[in-house]
């Protein structure tokens, strides 16, 4: 007689014949080198950056030299030490005169050193330029403050407003 094949045993002849299959790497261990090289290379290019950062940064001669700059453009000119005027050029809402004059709105920054009694005296002009009096606006100013000076003359005939004579004195105890 002869031998026939157990069922049973046929299913343990074949998974031994099978090659073993590898381990799995733990995916974590797998992307750990990459991680690394990654954050390597970020460290550098931010140490980069911030070395290059570094050498832009400007100095404070520099930087005050390009706020007086600035301030030029928008019409700023020095009057006295630390002090600059203007004429208003935005958002002045002078009051409305009625029967003649003119109103006008003077700014004053006191950026440097505090301002103390300002006292701004103006030419009243007529039309043609000639000069038909003065008015004098005064007010206090701290350090670092923009004030604004209402100018008012009710001559009928008056038609401009010249800056005649302008002091800014703080007393100093």
């Amino acid at each position: 007689m002869s031998a026939s094949p157990d069922p049973a045993q046929a299913p343990a002849k074949e998974a031994a014949q099978e090659p073993a299959k590898p381990k799995r790497a733990n995916p974590l261990e797998a992307a750990l080198p990459w991680f690394t090289a990654g954050l390597a290379v970020l460290g550098g290019g931010f140490y980069w950056g911030y070395s290059f950062k570094a050498q832009e940064r400007p100095s404070l001669a520099q930087l005050q030299e390009r706020e007086q700059q600035e301030l030029t453009v928008l019409g700023w000119k020095p009057a006295a030490e630390g002090v600059l005027t203007r004429w208003c050029t935005q958002d002045c809402n002078p009051p409305k005169l009625f029967g003649g004059g003119i109103a006008r709105v003077f700014e004053v920054y006191c950026q440097d050193r505090p301002c103390g009694t300002i006292r701004a005296t103006f030419r009243v002009l007529n039309r043609d330029g000639k000069e038909i009096g003065t008015t004098t606006a005064s007010k206090d100013g701290l350090q670092g403050e923009r004030l604004r000076l209402v100018v008012v003359s009710p001559e009928p005939q008056a038609q401009r407003l010249e800056l005649k004579q302008f002091t800014a004195q703080a007393v100093v105890y």
